[in-house]
């Protein structure tokens, strides 16, 4: 079906068994520099899952690079052992996997590192603020000489290759950037000038490692924005390190910190958006070259390949959100592939805020080896008190689970295809009954379902989905409804019996008789969230605006206390629609939550673009007939929003948990997922879910 994507390609002396190459990214597993656990689980497990290559990144060559505290210490005899680990855990599939060697220049943290940070020039970065130091000739020959030896320390590793990162993030982009190099010496000016340090670095790294390993460069195409790099550059870039005939391949991409919603896309930037310039590489050079960016699909991915695009697919995130994603499309198994909905809230967002990596679809994300989120959660394999709450250190019961106790052995990593805990089938087959189809109690029923136990599922409405069916509903949140699909899908091949229109009372659990229930009835939109007597149709909550139940007046002011997606993109419908919205915050700014997921920037542009008003450090005390009521939170001056028709309000959930707390102390097995435990969000009610259904 996709011969293309999965015939073999050599690089260099190495041949890869298919074209799928699961880029270099951050994960913070990293612990003390060394290499945790966690990478080996995760690595290995992605491995399994079919791709062609891994490449691996988080690897510091010197101590004055230290963008983030989670760095792996990639200059240290130490870490050839750690390395061996690693690279030995996915060789057991024959799967060849590559280091990616980076130093980051001026972006990053001297806070961190305790030095002063390196660059081409006195400039400061865009995210990280700290002017650097210009690099004097001592400090260049210092980071050449770091790249052959942590070039040296990888192939002793165990890596099968390495690949030199000239992209985004690093010094020797920022030295090919006129942006960023200043300079009048031999490094800087003209565009040879700009590539010198580069060169010396791929020169000194393949005497390091010898003719026979493979060595590759990620190249950054076009950092579109003014003054810099563009793709004509890129071009006589690729062409001179093609001509040195020490790199084996190049791994395309674009972009900076000046522009992360393109480095790092959402699902509100097009798929395949950097093919062109990848395209314009490949047919400038004779080594494969590795596009990425949104390519979502198998089907996408073979296009390219077929019409010569590339040679080679580059993917992260697809391969995060479901690692079997290459096995399922070999094996004709599109349908069961999990695709990536670009959300970011769980990659991208947490990586951004300094925590472990994640995916709001897929729970076992860095937990692979079911041991360590059993440790994660303060756990013994043999305590069976689940924690609603996953990050918790809490021991002993909650009062969220009502029920016996059994005992729950960690399966072995080659299981780890379903849920990282109690994956394997239970010895005891239960009756259990999941009240509420949104994406926690589909979950919930699914890895319960996968445990061998009998499963029905009771959904209010009409149809499962949740709030994910108002989500999609938003400009640009479409690609939501995936996440529904997938579960949908998965519960329909299971064969779990989903019963919709039904409203489930505590009196019809008790006749039922089951030996679990899971309560994941959700939340909903807090009535009255400040003072007044107000309500429909002038005073309308977002759940109401994306279902239309009450016409929207021309005008229209829009609190958010949200932050995020769940207030923008109805703002952003509303305009759409013609609609003139002013939109006020108490937060320092509009799209508060968007900006680690990178979408505040395309976000704030759309909607300004649109004509929406913004507002800001304005806390709502309350809200009557005329408008609404506030105060400036710095000055504390009162403010009166008037002469609207109609006013809007995102200001948070609450629990809709009746049937649990009806049904507390009255059943065996009780617990309760997602929304229904506290209003959060999608991840946490399907980490939720996944936890609850494996521990059945």
């Amino acid at each position: 079906m996709y011969d293309n994507l999965f015939s073999p390609i050599a690089l260099g002396n190495l041949t890869l068994p298919n074209r799928i190459c699961f880029l270099a990214h951050r994960t913070n597993f990293a612990r003390r520099g060394r290499i945790d656990d966690r990478h080996v689980a995760y690595y290995r497990r992605r491995a399994k899952g079919g791709c062609g290559l891994i490449i691996v990144g988080e690897l510091s060559i010197h101590p004055n690079d230290r963008p983030w505290e989670a760095m792996i210490k990639g200059y240290g005899e130490r870490v050839i052992l750690d390395y061996r680990k690693l690279t030995e855990a996915v060789h057991e599939f024959e799967i060849p996997i590559f280091a990616q060697l980076c130093h980051h220049g001026f972006q990053s943290s001297g806070a961190i590192s305790r030095r002063g940070v390196w660059g081409p020039s006195a400039i400061a970065d865009i995210a990280f603020g700290e002017t650097a130091k210009t690099m004097e000739p001592e400090d260049i020959k210092t980071v050449v000489e770091a790249y052959a030896r942590a070039a040296e320390l990888a192939r002793e590793g165990g890596f099968d290759g390495l690949e030199i990162d000239m992209g985004s993030e690093s010094l020797l982009r920022q030295f090919l950037s006129p942006i960023s190099n200043h300079r009048d010496d031999q490094y800087g000016g003209s565009p040879e000038n700009r590539l010198r340090l580069s060169l010396e670095v791929i020169h000194k790294v393949r005497q390091a490692v010898g003719a026979d390993f493979t060595v590759g460069a990620r190249l950054c195409l076009d950092e579109q924005f003014w003054g810099g790099i563009t793709i004509d550059d890129s071009v006589n870039f690729a062409e001179s390190l093609e001509k040195t005939g020490k790199a084996d391949f190049l791994n395309a991409t674009l972009g900076t910190y000046y522009n992360l919603h393109l480095n790092m896309a959402s699902m509100h930037t097009a798929e395949g958006f950097a093919l062109d310039l990848a395209d314009q590489v490949k047919r400038a050079v004779s080594i494969p070259v590795i596009a990425a960016h949104q390519i979502s699909t198998p089907q996408m991915a073979e296009e390219i390949l077929a019409n010569g695009q590339a040679d080679i697919i580059g993917l992260m995130r697809p391969l995060i959100c479901d690692p079997d994603f290459p096995a399922k499309a070999r094996e004709g198994r599109v349908d069961e592939i999990r695709l990536c909905v670009r959300d970011n809230q769980g990659c991208i967002g947490r990586i951004n805020r300094s925590r472990t990596l994640g995916c709001i679809q897929n729970p076992d994300v860095g937990f692979e080896d079911c041991r360590l989120r059993i440790a994660d959660c303060g756990m013994k394999n043999t305590d069976q008190s689940l924690i609603t709450n996953p990050m918790s250190k809490v021991q002993g019961p909650r009062s969220d689970v009502q029920g016996p106790k059994s005992e729950v052995r960690s399966p072995k990593s080659e299981d780890n295809h379903q849920s990282a805990i109690g994956n394997r089938q239970s010895a005891i087959k239960k009756r259990v009954i999941v009240v509420g189809g949104g994406p926690g109690g589909l979950e919930a029923a699914r890895v319960a379902r996968e445990k061998g136990h009998e499963v029905t599922l009771y959904e209010m409405e009409d149809r499962v989905g949740g709030q994910i069916n108002l989500a999609k509903k938003g400009v640009g949140r479409e690609g939501m409804a995936e996440i529904i699909r997938h579960l949908t899908r998965m519960l329909e091949a299971l064969e779990v019996e989903i019963i919709t229109g039904k409203e489930v009372t505590s009196d019809f659990v008790l006749e039922k008789r089951s030996d679990a229930v899971i309560v994941a009835t959700g939340s909903r939109p807090k009535k009255r969230p400040v003072p007044g007597e107000y309500g429909p149709p002038f005073v309308l909550n977002v759940e109401e605006v994306l279902e239309g139940r009450f016409p929207v007046g021309e005008k229209v002011i829009f609190v958010d206390e949200n932050g995020g997606h769940h207030a923008t993109a109805t703002v952003e419908l509303l305009a759409d629609q013609g609609k003139q919205v002013d939109m006020v915050t108490s937060e320092l700014f509009i799209g508060m939550d968007l900006a680690p997921i990178n979408d505040l920037y395309l976000t704030r542009q759309r909607l300004l673009q649109k004509g929406v008003t913004f507002r800001t450090d304005l806390v709502v005390d309350a809200i009557d007939g005329a408008g609404v009521a506030a105060h400036d939170i710095f000055t504390n001056e009162p403010v009166i929003l008037e002469g609207y028709d109609t006013i809007v309000l995102d200001m948070g959930n609450e629990s809709i948990d009746r049937l649990y707390r009806e049904l507390k102390g009255r059943v065996n097995g009780l617990y309760r997922v997602g929304d229904c435990v506290a209003p959060r969000g999608i991840g946490m009610a399907i980490l939720e879910g996944n936890r609850v259904g494996g521990r059945l």
